[in-house]
Parts: C-alpha cells; sequence; structure tokens
C-alpha cells in the first residue's frame, strides 16, 4: 500500500494547485428556508426527531435533551441561535449530532437534510468573519439552486454558551442515570 506523501504543489502554478486540493464532503440541510452546510467530518450521526425530555428550566437555545444510547445529549434550536424564522418540527425534521464542538455530543435539530455535497476548494467562497455572528459562517457556495452557507461546528455556540451547556449536560445526565438505576 502506497503511503501518502507531501503534496508536490511545487511542480504546479498557485491556480493548478489550487485545483488539485481535495474536494471537501459536507452534509447540506435546510434550515428556515436556507440550505446551510457543515463539514462532514464534524457530524457523529443524523437521526430522526425523536421523543426528547424538556425538563423546566432549559434555555431557549435549547429543544430538549435527546437519550441517545443513554448518553443526555442536548439538542440545539440553531434556528433560534441564528435568529431565522422559527420552525416547528414536522415529518422530515432531523437530529443532526455533531462530534468535536464540546466535550461531548450536541445535536442541530433542522428541517430535513438533503444529502452529501463533494465541492471543490474553488466552489467555496469565503465569508468574513465580521459578517455572521461569531463568524460562524465560514463560506458560501454558488452555483447551486441556491447558494449554500457552510457554518463552523466550533463557532455556532459562544465560548460562555458552550461552557452553560456543558453544565446543563452533566445536570441532564445525572437525571438519566438516577432513572436508570431507579428502574423507572
Amino acid at each position: 500500500m502506497a503511503e501518502k506523501g507531501p503534496r508536490v504543489s511545487h511542480l504546479y502554478s498557485e491556480e493548478e494547485s489550487f485545483r488539485l486540493e481535495p474536494d471537501r464532503s459536507l452534509l447540506v440541510f435546510h434550515l428556515a428556508g436556507q440550505a446551510v452546510a457543515l463539514p462532514l467530518e464534524s457530524i457523529s450521526r443524523i437521526t430522526p426527531m425523536a421523543r426528547l425530555a424538556r425538563p423546566p428550566g432549559m434555555p431557549s437555545a435549547l429543544e430538549g435533551i435527546l437519550n441517545l444510547a443513554g448518553v443526555a445529549t442536548p439538542v440545539l434550536r440553531i434556528d433560534r441561535l441564528l435568529g431565522l424564522p422559527p420552525m416547528s418540527p414536522g415529518l422530515y425534521s432531523m437530529l443532526i449530532v455533531l462530534r468535536g464542538v464540546s466535550d461531548s455530543l450536541i445535536a442541530l435539530l433542522v428541517d430535513r437534510v438533503s444529502g452529501v455535497l463533494s465541492v471543490p476548494g474553488s466552489a467555496l467562497i469565503p465569508i468574513a468573519k465580521d459578517d455572521s455572528f461569531n463568524g460562524c459562517a465560514e463560506w458560501t457556495i454558488a452555483g447551486q439552486n441556491q447558494p449554500v452557507h457552510v457554518l463552523s461546528p466550533a463557532r455556532i455556540l459562544l465560548q460562555k454558551e458552550r461552557e452553560s451547556l456543558a453544565e446543563f449536560q452533566v445536570a441532564a445526565q445525572q437525571r438519566l442515570a438516577e432513572w436508570e438505576i431507579g428502574g423507572l
């Protein structure tokens, strides 16, 4: 099996080297009538909308807590975080479970998932950090039926929001464990 070595971009012009970059794989979904995407490597899984626990005192950005194989997984209302028109979960609503955003899993509630899109680096139009809240929108992809905004999973939440969410998740996990121990 051949080992991957360093890229030999010095043999090509800068323009040709840019075209030789690998494609980016993105998960495209819809949110409040807009096409949005996340890097595929940040996705743990996609699951249909499920019954969520809704303990009192939840922040408004949370739809609820998903019991994902015994792990309390907060479900974020990304439409609320981004100031988009509110959505109601429907037949095609999905939960996108992210990895690497915090110390544990977080899920996003979306209208529907469209699929995986493989995009060459040349198709990604950078978005200035000041043009979206916390710089969460990194790129736009033109040439589709409508523009697709590519989000940075690490920038969807502010650091303080991640810390608060982690505390809330610990409390939810403890409640879930109490139910399992008590046999209820």
